[in-house]
């Protein structure tokens, strides 16, 4: 009775655990559409759509040689809505180029290989859409300057960003090379920089993630120094000299949540991907929702 106990408590075991390797070989291809919503403070929601097509070129000693191009994106950002318009800017700013990355077997993202051809096209395209956001709202080139602004659309668009793009929670490779069960926590950095703890929740090809904040009162200041340094280099000296005012007052306070729902095919690939995240900077709420399916 022990014994069958014991292997009863070992199959439940392997069955609680799933280990995420997608099946890849040369010349797969998979293509998902992101719909994606998100809610500004103010503003009217607004929503984007971009279709993605993935393409394994080749297999390596340790894995393979892949294909990420952003073929097509939609918004509905309107004129005058500047947070909107740069939002989507960022995201046009990957339509038509390609990523060349190299995985594990188990499809897991370890390095971006053309970053320097990319980032001349990316210099390029937000050079163009500086000009235009200018031309779109005209107030804009005295609230911020060029410079400023074209950093603040690019936030996000370094080597180390896009690499890691390809692992966050609202990337269909983001799984890729995980062995998971109830209750597994990981930390990580979300978009936004913040640093976030994860839990798991495993019932056979359903997967599913709680997020919250995870961050010490010093490493809260250091990020929140680092923001007004970007956004507003003419302010940082004073909110450095007062930031533990600022915070203790609750006037910089940011926290961020999110929920992340992932249902995988046979073949490890993801189906169905479905992301929900609150971001709340001083008293401000920006909701998101993001559905992801697999288009073939």
């Amino acid at each position: 009775m022990m014994m069958v106990g014991l292997m009863l408590t070992m199959m439940l075991a392997a069955q609680a655990q799933t280990k995420v390797a997608p099946k890849m070989a040369k010349g797969m291809e998979k293509v998902y559409v992101t719909e994606s919503k998100v809610a500004i403070p103010g503003q009217p929601e607004v929503n984007m759509t971009l279709e993605t097509k993935y393409t394994v070129t080749g297999a390596t000693k340790d894995g393979y040689k892949m294909e990420v191009l952003t073929t097509d994106f939609k918004t509905d950002a309107k004129e005058g809505n500047v947070a909107a318009l740069m939002m989507s800017g960022a995201q046009q700013l990957m339509k038509g180029l390609t990523l060349r990355l190299t995985t594990d077997k188990d499809g897991q993202v370890k390095s971006l290989d053309n970053y320097d051809e990319l980032k001349v096209k990316i210099d390029e395209t937000a050079n163009n859409l500086v000009e235009e956001l200018y031309k779109q709202v005209p107030m804009l080139s005295q609230l911020m300057a060029k410079d400023a602004l074209k950093n603040q659309i690019m936030t996000g668009i370094t080597k180390e960003d896009l690499l890691k793009s390809m692992q966050n929670t609202t990337s269909p490779m983001m799984l890729n090379g995980k062995s998971l069960m109830t209750g597994a926590q990981e930390d990580y950095t979300n978009e936004q920089g913040l640093k976030m703890k994860r839990m798991y929740f495993v019932n056979g090809k359903s997967i599913t993630t709680n997020g919250s904040m995870s961050m010490t009162k010093d490493e809260m200041k250091q990020f929140l120094i680092s923001q007004v340094e970007k956004l507003m280099p003419g302010q940082a000296d004073m909110v450095k000299e007062n930031i533990d005012q600022l915070m203790n007052s609750g006037m910089m306070k940011i926290d961020s949540k999110e929920t992340a729902t992932y249902e995988l095919q046979d073949d490890g690939w993801v189906k169905t991907m479905k992301v929900e995240t609150t971001y709340n900077a001083m008293g401000q709420e920006t909701k998101s929702t993001v559905n992801i399916y697999i288009k073939h």
